[in-house]
């Protein structure tokens, strides 16, 4: 069943801004800069048709619709966290499918086996190359790695410094569901890939 939603990077930034009531305290916490909140937000109010801030000078304030919408779009945030973490309890044990861009690397299997040192990948991730983020929302992948600062609306994301063998890519964001990203099999996945390895 398909629905029909609002964009999700206007939700993400509308929910931040109307709980800072601030598009700078937003940003702070997207990792983005004031103005893509505050143009992202705008995209969301034209697709709704209706106002959900008053912009002052220094401030801003809720209308009732932005009042009305946002402990709703919190409470669904919220869910999702919660899936995620239901989901990352299931993985446990279970490799992490990963997702690497072919713009990283047209050999990823080959690529993260020289990463560790061996003659295969490890046995916690399994990999894939793709550059679709569908495939991470659809629930086919678990973690994704492409060029790109974002942002990923309800999704955590971290921008890494590779380690080498990504040919020209020094950065890349490490994108995964919020719940998965406290997961062993994830944290050992971002180690591997990582310039700083601390020694793992």
């Amino acid at each position: 069943m398909s629905h029909r939603l609002p964009p999700l990077n206007g939700l993400r930034a509308f929910e931040a801004a109307g709980r800072h009531l601030s598009f700078k305290s937003a940003a702070t916490e997207l990792s983005v800069t004031p103005g893509a909140v505050s143009q992202q937000v705008k995209h969301l109010e034209q697709a709704l048709g209706v106002p959900l801030f008053q912009r002052l000078h220094r401030s801003l304030i809720l209308t009732a619709q932005g009042e009305a919408l946002l402990p709703e779009v919190g409470e669904a945030f919220k869910r999702l966290s919660e899936a995620s973490d239901t989901v990352a309890k299931a993985l446990k044990t279970k490799p992490l499918r990963l997702g690497i861009s072919p713009a990283l690397s047209d050999e990823p299997d080959r690529l993260l086996a020289r990463l560790a040192g061996t003659k295969r990948p490890p046995d916690y991730v399994r990999v894939v190359a793709t550059d679709d983020v569908a495939d991470l929302l659809a629930g086919r992948l678990d973690a994704l790695l492409r060029p790109g600062p974002g942002p990923y609306p309800g999704l955590h994301a971290e921008v890494l410094a590779l380690a080498p063998g990504f040919g020209a890519h020094k950065k890349a964001s490490l994108v995964v569901w919020p719940g998965l990203a406290r997961c062993r099999e994830f944290t050992r996945t971002r180690a591997l890939l990582a310039k700083d390895r601390g020694g793992t």
